[in-house]
């Protein structure tokens, strides 16, 4: 299943990526240690919120501000399990340039198992 999350917004001050959707209705959130995925009552899943974004795919700040070009991620669930692998790309000195960041956490909220892609 892909999903398209159309929306990404930058919070500069406290270095928090969120790459989002305007479509359905929130109703639980799920923490994978420094990621937090927003589900809506069906599981699927509506946002994805990086905290320490700068940190965690080793870029500057301003260049997630002002030089996000994509954002994809896979996410793999089992009955145990949520891994999700997170690829962006932002633009320096006219070089696009690819960073990748793995999480993964307990699946403690029952999520139905399968895989889903996320662009943005």
């Amino acid at each position: 299943m892909i999903i398209n999350l159309n929306n990404k917004d930058y919070d500069f001050e406290n270095d928090v990526l969120y790459i989002y959707t305007d479509e359905g209705e929130y109703n639980e959130s799920i923490d994978l240690d420094d990621v937090i995925l927003d589900i809506e009552k069906n599981g699927k899943i509506i946002g994805i919120e990086i905290l320490d974004a700068s940190k965690m795919f080793k870029v500057d700040k301003y260049d997630l501000l002002k030089n996000l070009i994509k954002f994809e991620a896979v996410i793999k669930i089992t009955k145990d399990v949520i891994k999700l692998n997170m690829k962006l790309e932002v633009l320096k000195r006219n070089k696009e340039i690819v960073k990748e960041s793995t999480v993964k956490g307990l699946n403690y909220t029952g999520l139905n198992e399968g895989e889903m892609e996320i662009a943005c």
